[in-house]
């Protein structure tokens, strides 16, 4: 017997079937009406972090920080995935993205979603902050909502790809603050694409704390661990990515 979602999901995919938006496979059914855009074959080339495969690093929480979670690791084929969101102005990576972390996030209690901001003259030349589309699907999906607004990107820094580990950290000192207008809740995610020293979401992170937030949580959809031969470097050209 069929059941509701699997007989809503027979006529959406009868309409607009699941396609792989890697390879163009077909997708998989998941768990929502118009099911996963990611055949199995790519979902599971998709890199998981473990306690060795960065030595360590996927588990260190950048200063500020009281907790992260990170979805995958990157290399390929996720490094696909960010690049085409971030760069092609492909929206279903970020749809993607977004299913693929509710299903990961247990016991969210953050308030709030806070998307890494990106500078005005950085928006303008994107036209849109690829870290706020995947919070966006991310939002429902978790029962979290989103406040966009709360953290501000002040100063127009250098792509943090450009510099060593430690130029990134002096990069970004001062580049956040924090939109007092608006109620300041206690405890946030703080959503990035990719993360390699952890330098701006550390960042951020105190920005927050500094005007009163009392925890921070880091979401990061990918880490890129710096000289891994698998990263693509032309996906780790942002400032907002690779942080």
């Amino acid at each position: 017997m069929f059941t509701s979602l699997a007989l809503i999901q027979q006529l959406t995919h009868s309409l607009a079937p699941p396609v792989c938006v890697l390879c163009g496979a077909p997708g998989q059914a998941g768990s929502e009406p118009w099911g996963l855009d990611l055949c199995t074959h790519c979902q599971t080339a998709c890199e998981r972090p473990t306690a060795t495969s960065c030595d360590g690093e996927q588990s260190s929480v950048p200063t500020g920080c009281d907790a992260i979670s990170v979805l995958f690791l990157y290399r390929p084929p996720v490094d696909r995935l960010i690049t085409q969101l971030k760069f092609n102005l492909d929206p279903v990576p970020a749809r993607v993205l977004a299913m693929l972390f509710a299903c990961e996030l247990r016991d969210v209690r953050a308030q709030f979603i806070v998307p890494m901001p990106l500078h005005p003259l950085r928006l303008r030349e994107r036209g849109f902050n690829q870290c706020a589309e995947i919070a966006r699907h991310l939002s429902p999906r978790v029962k979290v909502p989103l406040a966009t607004s709360l953290l501000r990107r002040l100063r127009h820094t250098q792509a943090q790809s450009e510099l060593t580990a430690a130029q990134r950290r002096v990069n970004v000192l001062g580049a956040f603050g924090v939109d007092r207008r608006h109620p300041l809740p206690q405890h946030v995610a703080l959503l990035d694409d990719v993360m390699t020293t952890g330098s701006t979401l550390a960042a951020a992170a105190q920005a927050l704390k500094a005007a009163g937030v009392q925890r921070v949580d880091a979401w990061v959809a990918a880490r890129a661990i710096r000289g891994d031969s698998n990263i693509n470097p032309g996906g780790l050209d942002s400032s907002s990515g690779a942080t």
